[in-house]
Order: C-alpha cells, then structure tokens, then sequence
C-alpha cells in the first residue's frame, strides 16, 4: 500500500501509470494507493472462505471512498451517517453516524441483534 499526498487531479495522472493498481480516497488529498487485486472485498473473500460462509452473509461497513467496492462487494453495503455522498450512493443502507452508534443502529434496523 502507497499512501500519497495527492490532489484527484495528481491520481489522474499518476494512476495511468500504475495500471496493476487501484486507488482509493477518504479525503481530498490523500489517496490509497493498493494492488488491484488485493482490495477489501479480497479480505472479504478470504475470511468467508477460511470460516465457510458464502458472500450472502456479509456486511460491510464504510464512510470513506476507499471503502466503495467493499460496500458494493458484501451482501449488505452500509454507510455511515458521516460518510460523503458517493459512499452513501454506493450503500444499500445508509445508517447513524460513528459518533452515534451507527454500527450497533445498522445492526439492530437489519435485525442481527
């Protein structure tokens, strides 16, 4: 993983060429810099098949573009309350803030607990 200090018009440029690489941003200047094939939605796929779940019983949790594909990877995509618009697009659900409780309020709307 790369963690640069770059504008989105700087990723434009520099994405090109790192054409094995994906990029991720949770804040304007910063971008998370990853080989493609190894996302969160990789960690996703590795946990379920190491306990023997299937993709239909996840739910992923997010609040910052880098987590995009893993919202759109799980069974159930969950955005955090003080998530930016394109995360709280790319969710199926869209719950409280981290400051209140939004994983525990997530939790309880798709009655889990």
């Amino acid at each position: 993983q790369m963690s640069p200090f770059i504008t989105k018009e700087q990723e434009e440029v520099i994405m090109p060429l790192l054409p094995h690489c994906s990029a991720g941003r949770w804040c304007p200047v910063f971008a998370d810099v990853i080989a493609a094939s190894n996302g969160k939605e990789k960690g996703i796929d590795e946990i379920i098949n190491y306990f023997g779940f299937s993709l239909d019983e996840t739910m992923s949790f997010g609040d910052g573009g880098n987590d995009i594909s893993m919202l759109h990877h799980a069974a159930i995509g969950v955005a955090m309350g003080n998530a930016g618009k394109r995360v709280k697009q790319a969710a199926d659900y869209v719950t409280t803030s981290v400051d209140d409780n939004g994983i525990i309020n997530a939790l309880k709307y798709f009655n889990i607990i």
